[in-house]
């Protein structure tokens, strides 16, 4: 048997769907800007540190077009508009917008370990708390401080001595800020161009706007889920799945040229369908959940449990029609998203991560010849609850895995070639949560949405209006297909934002037919 090191493939995967208030012309929620800045800047010059570590990043396509709109056209936020507005002429809605939200980043690594920022908080929390333009301004500046990666902090010394006064800070510290957050905007796109010339990274994509491309193809994709109650019409668009995809093709190509291969579906969401549709669209390999390839992999003479127990099933690359697929082992997605943050020695935490590489090579270099284990994840919501956004833990891994004779880290693009993929002869549709679309569809509230957009679709088949017009609303279509309305709609949207920017491209589709906003379409 092959005694080749096995192969760790790391899959980043990076979102944001569309926060642009198109009446007001700026984002509505920040989280482009600031994850920008500390996490699409940080977790690639992070790579920079290695000679020998390959990793894939992925992107959603809207997410690229929002940081050129960030770069390019200098869009903005409601944040970043109300961090640079004076704190003495703030009016009282903006005041209290300011001391609502700029608390919005994890309590144990950010608020508790700076004493004014927690005096801030406690003085938020106070029955009768009376915030004066000095508290204001210090908020103003901490919460955009706190979304620095540490190496930026430690490139910029005007930037590290900001973060050392604590403060007593002042309208031209705020500007210097922001300032200082712009301009490592603008290094992201070619920081990631020059890591895929040097072939240190290989870029994907997810559908444009990550819609969950099972359900956009066909919501009676869900027949088989009984427990899941099915929308009231049918909602059926092969055609947007195609333009989804083919959209994030045209926006990788227009920013990194050429060389696209694979990609992470929207939340790891697979059908066969959507599946022969990557292939047919040009994608060499996707990623899934390992729950799929468990389900996929159920006959009537072997159970579900059975088939779970034979773990190392999950670590070959497999071939549908046409389509490489690598599942994840989610087991080693969520110690890294979840368990690890919690261990107060990074480096300890990511000794034993290594460990457990090293107890799965051990266990499948005797069962399998090529091994592959894929760990696909948030690659950028998980750091803020790691000490210094992670760096120390995943500097570690990285520098554990080229010391090691047993493990490698690669891309699929590099190895998928060089290795043979098993036949798999059906597809369990499925996402990685749970191994279904419960979270997109199913209750009655997101069951609504799906209604809506049927409804939405008929009106847009039947509308008699100039190729632009049509151009226009339906790419305000495409994007109410995105996943994240769905999600929003399950989980708590404690702000009502996301409902809000939701109705907001419905009313927007109308406006460009030229018709009247009906009554179904409004919230």
């Amino acid at each position: 048997m092959d005694r080749s090191p096995t192969k760790i493939n790391f899959i980043w995967h990076m979102h944001q769907p569309a926060y642009k208030s198109l009446e007001k012309g700026y984002y509505l929620l920040p989280w482009v800007r600031l994850h920008g800045v500390k996490d699409y800047y940080g977790m690639a010059k992070m790579i920079d540190k290695f000679e020998a570590t390959r990793v894939t990043f992925n992107y959603s396509g809207v997410l690229l077009e929002q940081l050129l709109d960030y770069t390019h056209n200098n869009a903005t936020d409601i944040y970043e508009i109300l961090t640079l507005k004076d704190a003495a002429h703030l009016t009282q809605d903006e005041r209290e917008f300011v001391i609502d939200r700029f608390f919005a980043i994890n309590f144990e690594r950010h608020i508790r370990t700076n004493p004014r920022y927690l005096q801030l908080y406690h003085k938020k929390l106070s029955p009768k708390f009376q915030f004066s333009v000095q508290d204001i301004r210090d908020l103003q500046a901490i919460f955009n401080m706190c979304w620095f990666h540490p190496y930026s902090i430690k490139a910029d010394k005007n930037l590290h001595s900001l973060i050392g006064k604590r403060k007593n800070y002042t309208e031209e510290d705020k500007q210097y800020v922001i300032n200082a957050q712009r301009e490592i905007l603008k290094e992201i796109i070619p920081l990631y161009r020059r890591l895929i010339e040097s072939k240190k990274i290989e870029m994907t994509v997810s559908p444009y706007y990550h819609p969950i491309l099972p359900l956009v193809y066909d919501t009676d994709i869900i027949k088989d889920m009984p427990y899941l109650k099915r929308p009231p019409e049918r909602f059926y668009a092969p055609e947007d799945c195609a333009w989804q995809l083919n959209k994030s093709r045209e926006i990788y190509s227009k920013l990194f040229g050429q060389g696209l291969k694979g990609s992470w579906p929207s939340e790891g969401s697979v059908s066969e369908a959507a599946a022969e549709l990557y292939a047919k669209t040009g994608f060499d390999w996707i990623a899934a959940d390992e729950e799929i390839l468990f389900k996929s992999l159920v006959t009537d003479y072997v159970p579900l449990d059975m088939i779970k127990g034979q773990r190392h099933l999950i670590y070959s690359p497999y071939n549908f029609r046409g389509v490489n697929i690598l599942f994840r082992d989610r087991n080693f997605a969520d110690m890294m998203s979840f368990t690890y943050q919690g261990w107060e020695d990074p480096v300890f935490a990511a000794t034993d991560l290594l460990e457990h590489f090293k107890r799965t090579h051990n266990y499948m270099k005797e069962l399998l010849k090529e091994r592959v284990i894929t760990i696909a994840m948030d690659g950028e919501n998980a750091w803020e609850y790691y000490q210094d956004n992670g760096v120390d833990f995943l500097e570690t891994i990285y520098s554990l895995l080229e010391k090691s004779t047993l493990l490698q880290t690669d891309t699929p693009a590099h190895f998928l070639p060089h290795l043979r993929s098993k036949n798999l002869d059906r597809l369990s549709p499925g996402s990685w949560i749970n191994g279904d679309f419960a979270v997109w569809i199913g209750n009655d509230k997101n069951n609504h949405y799906w209604d809506l957009m049927h409804r939405i679709q008929v009106i847009l088949q039947k509308a008699n209006v100039d190729p632009k017009s049509m151009e226009e609303a339906k790419d305000y279509f495409y994007l109410l297909e995105g996943s994240d309305w769905y999600w929003w709609n399950t989980f708590e949207d404690k702000t009502g934002e996301f409902k809000n920017i939701f109705y907001d491209y419905v009313a927007q589709v109308f406006k460009a037919l030229g018709r009247k906003l009906p009554v179904f379409a409004k919230p």
